[in-house]
């Protein structure tokens, strides 16, 4: 171990020494009563990364865990939580690391999914299910935009609409009968169920996501809601195939699944 004088002077004005490990972080005694300070910002370099980086893509986390990792790398697979987490200077069989450089990817939700996921199971009246519609018309992937437009217009119109019975058709779609302010009567036809086609993840693949449409009629008030059918699954379809892209990215290095 060298020994390097450095000018540093507490109030006994005695000359303090560096302390220079090979490999390791330097460092200084000073006098009982102070305490042991790290100087390694005083190096031309750190002595080893420090550092968590979220990508939000897979691709980025592929080439960024290819660039910095070794044999003693290691790939964690979370499924609880839709995470990979690269530790970058993970322990040797023989020697411990700090774990310190790492990098993650979160599979962040896209807009949509987070927009559909929100409002599932919330109940709207005819003008707030017809203008959740038009917002989000490019979702839908049956029936057609351009049927549902239709639909969210006719609601849009009937605001005053006073709805007198729902029945279910043999087409399995519902009918709903109303009168607007007493006078011009009429009905208005809604699936059973819908589909739309969205991306569970940011940047990821779509996929199609069945609802059911579910309805309630209270003192002439029309209440209608959609039900996405195991919307868990379909992010368990997405993250294992998250997976199986991490895996064909990187192919000399440990993975596991667990939960840290």
């Amino acid at each position: 171990m060298e020994n390097i004088e450095l000018g540093i002077q507490y109030d006994n004005s005695a000359a303090q020494h560096l302390h220079k490990v090979d490999g390791g972080v330097p460092f200084v005694a000073v006098p009982r009563g102070y305490h042991l300070e790290n100087v390694e910002k005083f190096l031309d370099n750190p002595t080893r990364i420090r550092k968590h980086l979220n990508v939000l893509s897979t691709d980025s986390f592929i080439r960024y865990f290819n660039k910095f990792c070794d044999d003693d790398s290691l790939v964690v697979l979370n499924d609880n939580s839709q995470r990979i987490v690269g530790m970058l200077d993970y322990h040797t069989t023989t020697e411990a690391s700090w774990c310190d450089h790492q990098v993650e990817y979160a599979c962040p939700q896209s807009r949509e999914w987070a927009t559909w996921l929100s409002n599932n199971k919330k109940k709207f009246n005819q003008l707030g299910f017809a203008e959740f519609i038009e917002e989000n018309i490019k979702d839908f992937a049956e029936p057609s935009g351009g049927e549902l437009l239709e639909i969210a217009t006719k609601f849009s119109v009937i605001r005053t609409a006073v709805f007198s019975s729902g029945v279910r058709l043999q087409s399995g779609e519902f009918e709903f009968q109303f009168s607007e302010q007493n006078q011009s009567k009429g009905t208005v036809t809604v699936p059973e169920k819908i589909a739309i086609g969205i991306a569970p993840f940011q940047n990821g693949e779509k996929y199609r996501i069945e609802a059911r449409l579910r309805y309630r009629l209270r003192e002439g008030e029309l209440a209608i809601w959609y039900e996405l059918i195991e919307p868990e699954k379909v992010i368990e379809d997405a993250f294992n195939e998250v997976k199986t892209v991490i895996r064909n990215g990187i192919d000399k290095v440990l993975m596991i699944e667990a939960t840290a």
